[in-house]
């Protein structure tokens, strides 16, 4: 299948991937006007590190189909229903579904980041704390011992038992 120009094959792409031009758009780390100037009514030329990131996120896409618009869309043994890359709509999120199971992607932000290192920074605490209590408990267990070993030599030695 062969687009006439690469802004109608993008829009073809994007239309077999099953997913909207926003989605599109996060997952190879472009804005949604930039897509939308190269397939919507601007029809701009697509800039080479734009084409570079569709080409290396979706890996089952014919690199020479996308710029040339010669032979298939999709590499031999993949196609959008074979190997269909799917997102989310999820800023960040994108699971790709393959042949043998599905992997996820998370890409987090910031944000996303830093509230996980709050959360285990918070684990980390109680954690010490319940070690700093099992410490007090050992040592409490230890003089009770020796304790009981004291009172039983005072025993021995008051009844004369043997030792």
């Amino acid at each position: 299948m062969s687009e006439e120009t690469i802004n109608q094959r993008l829009k073809f792409l994007i239309a077999q991937l099953s997913t909207s031009v926003r989605a599109f758009s996060e997952a190879i780390g472009e804005s949604y006007s930039n897509t939308n100037n190269y397939i919507g009514t601007r029809q701009l030329a697509p800039k080479h590190e734009y084409l570079a990131k569709v080409i290396i996120h979706f890996s089952e896409v014919n690199a020479h189909w996308l710029l040339t618009g010669v032979g298939e869309p999709f590499k031999e043994g993949s196609s959008p229903t074979q190997n269909q890359t799917t997102i989310s709509g999820k800023k960040n999120n994108v699971a790709v579904a393959g042949g043998h199971g599905k992997a996820i992607q998370n890409n987090y932000s910031v944000a996303d980041c830093e509230k996980e290192r709050d959360t285990y920074k918070a684990e980390r605490d109680q954690a010490r704390q319940q070690v700093e209590h099992l410490q007090a408990q050992l040592a409490t267990k230890d003089a009770l011992i020796a304790s009981k070993e004291e009172t039983i030599k005072v025993f021995q030695l008051t009844f004369k038992l043997p030792q």
